[in-house]
């Protein structure tokens, strides 16, 4: 008895050690670093326009073609996790949902787009921080949301001249949000990814891996 008891604990413990090297190995796989060719940061489109239900954006910037996808792949290719990706991936400077109300009516989309693009938007080399993520119970499951964070002076310029724009015509506090972030929305759990605005990042707990 103590013989088959003292083999069993032993199976227990090498079972233990294999799942503790498994997740320390995943874990280490998550964090490393996105190695992207910096030229996928510059050149981004900009994108304005009347939002439809379900749209995230009312003003972003579309990043060039292989980007969102070679991103996804290499997540994946890290998590193994069943995720959806955006039909659209676009960074977004100004919310549907910011201009559904007055701001709509004194910002048309062309308005901001002309801004946006003497702004030199077009032009900028974007500088991302880091693979993020946001997770939340749901219906007895998890879902997650993972984005590139960007550090961009340049798009909280633009939010506040447009916002300074919209004071003009008399609606006031618009885009003066001093917690918005400048995320790319990569893949999720759902297709929902208007769902986790409005969103306020913590670098220090939700970036996963840096993008150098």
């Amino acid at each position: 008895m103590i013989r088959t008891f003292a083999k069993v604990a032993v199976g227990v413990a090498a079972l233990g050690v294999l799942v503790w090297l498994f997740l320390s190995t995943l874990q280490d796989t998550i964090a490393e670093s996105y190695d992207v060719d910096g030229a996928a940061f510059s050149g981004w489109t900009l994108v304005s326009r009347v939002p439809r239900p379900g749209e995230l954006a009312a003003l972003g910037l579309r990043p060039p073609q292989p980007l969102a996808p070679a991103l996804f792949d290499e997540l994946f290719a890290r998590t193994m996790a069943s995720l959806t990706t955006p039909g659209a991936p676009l960074l977004p400077i100004v919310l549907a949902r910011e201009v559904q109300g007055e701001l709509g009516i004194v910002l048309t989309p062309d308005e901001m787009l002309t801004v946006a693009r003497e702004a030199g938007l077009e032009r900028l080399q974007l500088r991302p921080v880091c693979m993020a993520v946001k997770r939340e119970p749901f219906m007895g499951r998890t879902r997650e949301f993972f984005f590139i964070v960007f550090d961009a002076p340049e798009l909280a310029a633009v939010r506040e001249q447009l916002g300074a724009l919209a004071a003009e015509r008399g609606v006031a506090g618009a885009l003066n949000d001093p917690t918005f972030e400048f995320v790319l929305p990569v893949a999720a759990s759902d297709a929902e990814f208007g769902s986790w605005w409005p969103l306020v990042v913590d670098r220090e707990t939700d970036c996963q891996a840096p993008v150098t």
